[in-house]
């Protein structure tokens, strides 16, 4: 089960205003919108419910647009002749409003293992960080993280921060950790905010200055990150997305920091795609 599938996340999207439908172990959120009737999301899930039943759920809450992002463990033909049963009963989202790729970096070698695994460039870009003094220390002060993030992030903070305020209360304190990196002069320069579910750490949010990317700050986080979700018992490293060629007109903003992430020795995961 994906993290968005988990019953923590269930409990954060209905303080969020959503309805919570189930379908066996499959979680359907709805919401209505005054302007456009109700939204579905169906979204990582390993399998697909029954169509009579999801046809069932479209009528009962009126449901104008689904939005169906299944998990990787479903093949692209399985979820198109699904998508075939139900089409003339709802309008089926082609967005993606979650990631389409993703890249997991093995944590069940050793950790030197795994420092070997890095590229030649971010294994020196780590040793570079500790050489300049940046420290990384645990954090619960979500509210400083997302100060942080927000500054970082530019006049578009608050969208990249939006909701997580409200999901930390869920997931904190055995399911989240705040990975803060300080410079020398004991000033915040980087952060990362990692969840957990089913054994994966998620890379859910990260920020950084200018000055702490110049130290290296990001890429030593990264490392304190795998070593960190290595110790809570996590199995697999996720970076929550990265570039997908599949798509190659959309996200291409995502391009660098996806070759920040290839960096440290994970293996690529595709999601199924919906197409127009």
């Amino acid at each position: 089960m994906e993290i968005q599938q988990s019953p923590l996340f269930v409990q954060y999207i209905k303080k969020l205003g959503w309805t919570i439908e189930k379908i066996g172990n499959y979680t359907i959120f709805i919401k209505s919108f005054f302007f456009m009737g109700a939204i579905g999301k169906l979204q990582r899930t390993t399998a697909l419910p029954s169509s009579t039943k999801i046809i069932a759920l479209i009528k009962k809450h009126h449901i104008k647009l689904l939005v169906i992002e299944p998990d990787s463990k479903i093949s692209s033909k399985t979820f198109s002749l699904w998508i075939d049963h139900i089409k003339s009963y709802v309008r089926i989202s082609t967005a993606h409003y979650l990631s389409t790729k993703t890249i997991r970096v093995d944590l069940t070698p050793s950790e030197e293992n795994i420092f070997h695994n890095f590229r030649e460039a971010k294994r020196r870009a780590v040793r570079r960080a500790k050489s300049l003094g940046v420290t990384i220390r645990e954090s619960t002060d979500i509210q400083k993280f997302l100060t942080f993030k927000g500054i970082t992030a530019g006049f578009l903070g608050n969208l990249t921060t939006y909701g997580v305020k409200e999901l930390w209360p869920y997931f904190s304190p055995n399911n989240a950790t705040i990975l803060l990196a300080y410079n020398t002069d004991q000033n915040v320069v980087g952060g990362v905010l990692l969840l957990y579910w089913d054994n994966i750490a998620y890379y859910w949010l990260a920020g950084a200055t200018k000055e702490g990317k110049k130290l290296f700050a990001p890429t030593l986080l990264v490392w304190e990150s795998l070593t960190t979700a290595k110790k809570k018992g996590c199995t697999s490293f996720d970076f929550i997305g990265v570039w997908d060629e599949r798509l190659p007109k959309e996200n291409l903003n995502w391009k660098g920091f996806t070759k920040f992430k290839e960096g440290f020795g994970g293996k690529e995961l595709y999601y199924p795609l919906l197409l127009n």
